[in-house]
């Protein structure tokens, strides 16, 4: 088995304290938890974890500790991996950060308080005790922790290799809002509530359904502060044929401009890979679709034929 961390995660050390971060943003948001974030694309993951300490606490640690691997399933964001390191640093003096506030915690706290991350109470006490770095792997239904499991590192992964995700990942900025391809991000909380809430096509789509799709398909958000504000999921061969669906922004952010800003960049998306038809369907984004994606109806609507599965009797 191969795993790519796409993800760092470091506690800071100092004396007998732990160095946590109150998040303000999804995902464990509310929670208290260890500093880091994405590895970006051609490092590994302790370039990026020393990038991500001196970004979000002023430190300049040189030598970080591997602690282990983190992987999960079934939990807020979609199913990765975190490279868990820890570090001494000299004093108590911090930076702060927009992520949310930072304090030192004693071990107990970090280990065992109901205000931080569930998981970090079963991982961290190994870490902490000088244990060999280990695979920690979670199991998540309906927003709880159901199964734990620790297992020797797989064989094949390698805390040296880069990372580089199987697909270009694309970032963009306008103002305070952030549109991303990266899987990492998507909140699937709130891709669950727009799409229940606020969509005519999808109204009760069980969970389960919602994160085996995202895992099928290239993805976008659009992120406004940290909080997922909108979504498109595109499902395609990448060559000759595409499926555009499941287009929603939140109610309070529409008439900004982010339907026409999805819409552009998966079409930029889908010439850039040279895909032959893309189809969508919608009943009543029509001029959306039209004006910003170059979308048409169908010419001969004879020819097309669907097919629905209703489930087993």
């Amino acid at each position: 088995m191969t795993i790519q961390p796409g993800f760092t995660l470091c506690f800071l050390l100092h004396e007998q304290d732990v160095l946590m971060l109150h998040r303000k943003f999804p995902p464990n948001q509310g929670l208290w938890n260890g500093v880091g974030g994405h590895i970006l694309p051609g490092e590994t993951p302790r370039e990026a974890v020393i990038r991500e300490v001196a970004e979000e606490t002023g430190y300049a640690i040189s030598d970080p500790n591997f602690g282990g691997l983190l992987t999960w399933e079934g939990f807020e964001i979609p199913p990765g991996g975190i490279a868990i390191f820890t570090a001494r640093v000299p004093h108590r003096s911090f930076q702060s950060n927009h992520e949310g506030d930072l304090a030192w915690q004693d071990r107990d706290f970090a280990c065992g308080s109901p205000e931080v991350v569930d998981n970090i109470h079963i991982f961290l006490p190994h870490i902490l005790s000088g244990d060999a770095p280990r695979h920690f792997h979670f199991v998540y239904r309906d927003g709880q922790r159901i199964q734990d499991q620790i297992a020797d590192l797989p064989e094949a992964f390698s805390l040296d290799r880069p990372y580089f995700p199987q697909e270009a990942m694309i970032e963009e900025e306008r103002g305070d809002f952030l549109l991303s391809t990266d899987q990492g991000r998507l909140q699937i909380d709130v891709i669950e509530a727009l799409l229940a809430k606020q969509s005519y096509w999808a109204e009760g789509r069980p969970r389960e359904v919602i994160e085996h799709s995202l895992q099928k398909s290239i993805c976008l958000g659009i992120y406004h502060t940290g909080q997922q504000v909108a979504f498109a999921r595109l499902v395609t061969d990448e060559a000759t044929f595409a499926w555009l669906c499941d287009v929603i922004v939140d109610e309070p952010f529409r008439g900004a401009g982010l339907g026409k800003w999805l819409v552009e960049t998966v079409c930029r998306i889908l010439d850039g890979l040279g895909v032959q038809l893309t189809l969508l369907a919608t009943r009543d984004a029509q001029g959306l679709y039209s004006r910003y994606g170059g979308f048409n109806p169908l010419q001969e609507p004879v020819k097309w034929m669907n097919r629905f599965y209703h489930g087993k009797d």
